[in-house]
């Protein structure tokens, strides 16, 4: 045995595979310190079983994993393998192999695997492989840094294990203290043992007649055992029965969830094209919101020119209050006179009194002067009403006046104001006629959107329509092929039942089934060919298997064998095992009978269908016993036929009806309702029936789901069709929008266009006809003002003569007063006054 080589796999710094061979002789490992060379020998020692990690240069076990550096990542686990030569037979390891792998894998998760020659082992395998070898763990084999002094420094005992070993008796002495260890195990188990026997002979009287106890149970057990499994037989069937119904429930479950599904897919679409409108009436909002503020904008322009026109109305109040106070100014300079005439007035009645006193004093003087006092009185009180008369005509006059200045000024303004209307007037009229032209090509070109826009609204109208109609079809074609499947999966579901039924030989006795159940696995010993029940071997038409059933009765269970060697065998399994009791035809052993003279006149009778034996379909193996079973019944087709023949031949046939009525041989009737779907011969056929029946169906569905394909390629055809006409629609409107934007824009600017044209020239007549009554109260007040000066210019004229008469008596009044004075009485008078 030598060291050939020594394999590496993320062992402390050997991160890849690393794989050392060892040829024969020495190999000497060299290198600087930290390269790794202690790593080889703590690979050695761990891979033959190290446990101790500290052994191994390390703190605990994952430190022999490769932990990892900048550039790589840590390993998961950590795998030596040491292979040994184990060709001289001298020094072999005691295995069976020429050259012996040892392998240690250990998993940072702490799981640690060994294996020899790659199979799975236990550390102590290797500990025992190794042992008086020097290589094991404990081995002198290898000798790390400072083992020696450590050997030197153990005690006698410690170092009598390494002497040991270099001599080859540690095995021994391993294999000796195993021993020792299993004869303690093995007294104290013994000792346990006598103990427990001690216990249990106590115990032994109540058992017995517990055991007896527990023997009655156990064939009470055996008979509810019979019992649940009988019950057992029933639940299943009727769980198969619930399982068909729940199938038949969940098939239709399926298709309303089909149904519902494509409700929903409606719905869905239905919600996007809801979506689509309201996306589209958003739009339609956003422009009408456009809309209204061109219309706000409009409506200010309007309360601006509003605003103009009512300055030009504050402009015209305030003439007017400014004539109005003009007005009021003469009003007051006519008060003004008033008081002045009224304090002249106050003061010639002052004179008056003081005349009239000196004209009392001095009657004598004064009787003179009276009369020339009374005639200036007369005067003055005549100047005083025409002064009252001339005042009122200049108040008059310069009412007029101011009245001509405020017509004057009003005439110049309106001039001004009928200049800059017509100029207005003038640009707004050249303005409305572009405005009408660009409404007239706006109206054109919407027109012409109008025009494409309803041939596509006519495109995808006949494309919903055709879509609706095709969705229509296609639901009805849809339903039908739901239906179709259904039916086929029923008739599948109904085929598959009858295949499971006829393998397990569902309503057939339990014997019958025992029987052919362990034929087909081998336990029926020294059986030869077991054929199966009658009903498997025959066939015949749908409408003959009422009557060949009834007529063979419980016989179609019965067992077909090839010899009675077979019978015999099968009769004891079923008897071994209690299995119930069942009838066996050997093939070797029965013979056909003939026919009678009965059986052929019943040929000619009314009703005759043909011999029940004719009607059966078998291989020719069979044909023996199914002549044997049935060549001595006929078939007729109603029970009144039947009986009239069972009279014409005596009552010596047994006739069975197509629908299972029985007139056996000796007169005895047997009939009644028939469980439909009960008979076990029927299955076959039925199964084929379904399989013809589903695989029509499988073309009817194929059809459909081809009238499908091509409907759904006309709805997508025509839903792309009317998805691009909806496209080309919603492109047209919104270049249409724009257009009728653009036209109701320019409709609006137009109209409104119009409106202050109108308006203008309405304020254009109105300004107009103001000046003609202008001008006309104007001539009026200039003649009235004439009329007036030429009767002030009278006024004072004759004010003037009627002054000079005043004074002239004033004059002789004065020399009358001096006369008096020079008296001295008049200088009294003239003080006092």
């Amino acid at each position: 045995m030598y060291l050939k080589s020594l394999e590496l796999h993320g062992f402390k710094s050997f991160p890849n595979r690393t794989i050392l061979t060892f040829e024969r002789g020495t190999t000497v490992v060299v290198g600087p310190n930290g390269s790794g060379k202690s790593n080889i020998s703590d690979a050695m020692r761990w891979v033959l079983g190290e446990l101790s990690s500290r052994s191994i240069r390390g703190t605990k076990m994952e430190d022999v994993i490769f932990g990892g550096t900048d550039d790589r990542r840590p390993m998961g686990f950590a795998e030596v393998s040491v292979t040994f030569d184990n060709t001289d037979k001298e020094h072999a390891l005691n295995l069976p192999y020429d050259e012996v792998v040892v392998t240690r894998r250990y998993y940072r998760a702490g799981e640690s695997e060994y294996m020899i020659n790659r199979k799975p082992c236990r550390l102590r395998d290797i500990y025992e492989l190794f042992m008086n070898t020097g290589v094991g763990r404990e081995g002198y084999s290898i000798i790390g840094q400072g083992r020696i002094a450590e050997i030197l420094s153990k005690k006698s005992e410690d170092r009598r294990n390494f002497f040991e070993e270099a001599a080859g008796i540690s095995k021994f002495r391993f294999k000796k203290q195993e021993a020792e260890k299993k004869l303690n195990e093995t007294e104290n188990n013994m000792v346990r043992v006598r103990d427990i026997l001690g216990e249990l002979e106590g115990r032994v009287g109540p058992l017995k007649r517990d055991a007896e106890k527990a023997r009655k149970y156990l064939a009470i057990y055996d008979e509810k055992k019979q019992a649940d499994v009988s019950l057992w037989l029933y639940d299943t069937q009727k769980l198969r029965r619930d399982i068909a119904d729940a199938k038949d429930a969940c098939s239709l479950s399926a298709n309303e969830l089909h149904a519902i599904t494509e409700a929903l897919t409606s719905l869905e679409a239905q919600n996007d094209r809801l979506d689509e409108e309201q996306r589209r009436n958003r739009l339609v909002s956003e422009q009408l919101v456009s809309r209204i503020r061109e219309y706000t904008k409009e409506i200010a322009a309007l309360d601006n020119d509003f605003q103009l026109l009512e300055n030009d109305m504050r402009h015209r109040s305030e003439m007017i209050l400014d004539c109005n106070q003009r007005i009021d100014d003469a009003n007051r300079t006519l008060v003004s006179l008033d008081d002045e005439r009224r304090a002249n007035e106050a003061k010639i009645l002052g004179l008056a009194e003081q005349e009239t006193a000196l004209a009392d004093e001095h009657l004598s003087l004064l009787a003179t002067q009276q009369g020339k006092i009374k005639e200036a009185q007369g005067i003055e009180a005549l100047l005083a009403e025409k002064l009252e008369e001339v005042k009122k005509l200049e108040a008059r006059v310069v009412d007029i006046r101011v009245r001509m200045d405020v017509l004057r000024n009003a005439k110049e303004t309106d001039k001004g104001k009928i200049e800059s209307a017509l100029t207005e007037l003038e640009r707004y009229r050249e303005e409305g006629s572009r405005l009408k032209a660009e409404a007239d090509r706006c109206e054109k070109n919407a027109e012409g959107f109008k025009k494409k826009i309803a041939e596509y609204d006519a495109v995808i109208s006949e494309g919903t329509e055709k879509n609706d109609r095709l969705r229509v079809e296609k639901e009805s074609k849809a339903d039908t092929l739901s239906a179709q499947k259904l039916q086929k999966s029923t008739y599948i579901q109904r085929a598959d039942t009858l295949r499971r039924m006829e393998e397990h030989f569902e309503g057939y006795h339990n014997s019958v089934r025992f029987i052919m159940q362990r034929y087909e696995n081998g336990g029926i010993h020294g059986a030869g060919k077991i054929y199966g029940p009658i009903s498997k071997l025959i066939s015949t038409e749908p409408a003959y298997v009422t009557a060949i059933e009834t007529a063979l009765g419980q016989s179609i269970q019965n067992i077909v064998v090839d010899t009675d060697a077979t019978a015999k065998a099968a009769i004891a399994c079923l008897k071994e095992n209690r299995a119930g009791r069942a009838t066996f035809y050997p093939i070797s052993a029965i013979r056909s009978a003939g026919d009678t003279e009965e059986i052929r006149r019943a040929v000619g009778l009314a009703g005759y269908i043909g011999r029940a034996d004719q009607l059966v379909s078998s291989d020719k193996t069979f044909r023996e016993i199914v002549e044997w079973l049935l060549i001595r019944t006929v078939v007729f087709d109603t029970l009144d036929h039947a009986s009239e023949a069972a009279k014409a031949l005596r009552y010596r046939v047994k006739i069975v009806t197509l629908d299972g009525q029985v007139i056996n041989a000796g007169g005895s009737f047997t009939g009644g309702s028939l469980k439909q779907d009960s008979g076990i011969m029927s299955r076959a056929s039925e199964i084929e029936k379904l399989k013809e029946d589903a695989e029509r169906l499988t073309a009817t569905i194929a059809a459909l789901e081809k009238e499908l394909s091509s409907i759904d390629a006309a709805m997508t055809e025509t839903h792309h069709a009317v998805r691009e006409a909806e496209q080309q629609k919603e492109l047209l409107l919104t270049m249409s929008r724009a257009q009728f934007s653009a036209l109701d824009n320019a409709n609006a600017k137009w109209e409104a266009n119009r409106n202050l044209t109108e308006k203008l020239q309405a304020d254009l007549d109105f300004i107009q006809s103001s000046g003609l009554r202008s001008e006309e109260e104007l001539a009026a007040l200039q003649a009235e003002l004439s009329e007036y000066e030429e009767t002030i210019s009278a006024l004072q004229n004759e004010r003037s003569t009627l002054e000079v008469t005043k004074n002239g008596l004033l004059d002789e009044k004065d020399t009358l007063l001096a006369e008096a004075a020079e008296e001295g009485e008049l200088q009294r008078l003239v003080l006092a006054g």
